[in-house]
């Protein structure tokens, strides 16, 4: 590979190997600690992975941490009705999709059970894209999110800083918490090794030995 090539196939890594599945994470956290009941539940069945997993979707559904995905029409093709040429861009907007009560009862409501009683119409659950160039790593990091989520929840108990939601803000190509998903450590629910507990993220920690205010991505 070139030079050229080999920086496009370390930042393809990054920022969408890397940067989704951490934004993903951080607003999984701001949306739990604003919702008791689904933290709750799910504090209190971890090992029920049809729970987990209904949390990791419904969060992507609430706050994708892409808004759109972009596909280059190769010939003139018909969509509700326009009759776009060949070469026209078409954006799906998926923070939109999501929010479409035809498709989502009360979708602006944070209930992970939506996704328990069945699996959402085709293409109408798109955060990771969808067809043929659906994003590769779609099924590892929802595997990534079930599992930090498990692991860091078994471990502390946290609340949040404020009930006030964080807005989202742009930053590159996702969209995260406006004020970093501060959270507050409350209490350690066991005791583990320190190096288990800690991250670094720009040097700092991601969860901390004793309580305090942590940030679940330090982008402040």
């Amino acid at each position: 590979m070139t030079d050229s090539e080999l920086r496009d196939e370390l930042m393809t890594l990054l920022t969408a190997g890397h940067e989704t599945t951490a934004t993903g994470l951080a607003w999984a956290f701001e949306r739990l600690l604003r919702t008791p009941r689904v933290l709750a539940r799910l504090t209190a069945s971890l090992d029920d992975g049809d729970y987990l997993d209904a949390v990791v979707k419904e969060t992507l559904r609430v706050r994708p941490v892409v808004v759109d995905v972009a596909r280059k029409l190769t010939r003139e093709t018909e969509v509700a009705g326009w009759r776009l040429p060949a070469g026209t861009l078409v954006l799906p907007a998926i923070a939109v999709l999501h929010a479409r009560p035809d498709l989502y009862d009360s979708p602006q409501e944070y209930r992970p059970e939506r996704f328990l009683d069945g699996e959402a119409e085709s293409y109408a659950w798109i955060p990771f894209g969808g067809g043929v160039r659906r994003c590769i790593g779609a099924s590892f990091a929802q595997v990534e999110m079930r599992t930090v989520l498990r692991e860091v929840l078994r471990r502390v108990r946290l609340r949040a800083p404020s009930q006030r939601p964080e807005r989202g803000v742009i930053r590159h190509v996702t969209v995260v918490p406006g004020r970093g998903a501060r959270a507050v450590v409350e209490e350690r629910l066991s005791v583990q090794p320190a190096a288990e507990l800690a991250g670094a993220h720009n040097g700092r920690p991601v969860l901390a030995d004793a309580p305090g205010e942590v940030g679940v991505r330090g982008n402040d």
